[in-house]
């Protein structure tokens, strides 16, 4: 997912912030954020978590997925 979500930063900049978390390494975090699986996908909106999508996705489907929610 690395490489996709180098591209969702290039192709929706100034629309959204892409950022990621070493999971592994960040226990608290992911744990707060109830991460269960990897890799997960969070969106969130005001600091409110927006929608999630856990599992790997292809190009198209998280094109569809961040779209739908901006």
């Amino acid at each position: 997912m690395a490489p996709l979500m180098d591209w969702l930063d290039a192709e929706y900049t100034g629309r959204l912030a892409v950022g990621k978390l070493e999971a592994d390494g960040n226990p608290t975090i992911r744990d707060s954020l109830q991460i269960q699986g990897l890799p997960t996908l969070l969106l969130f909106k005001g600091g409110q978590e927006l929608a999630r999508h856990e599992g790997a996705m292809a190009k198209p489907q998280l094109q569809a997925f961040v779209d739908a929610h901006l």
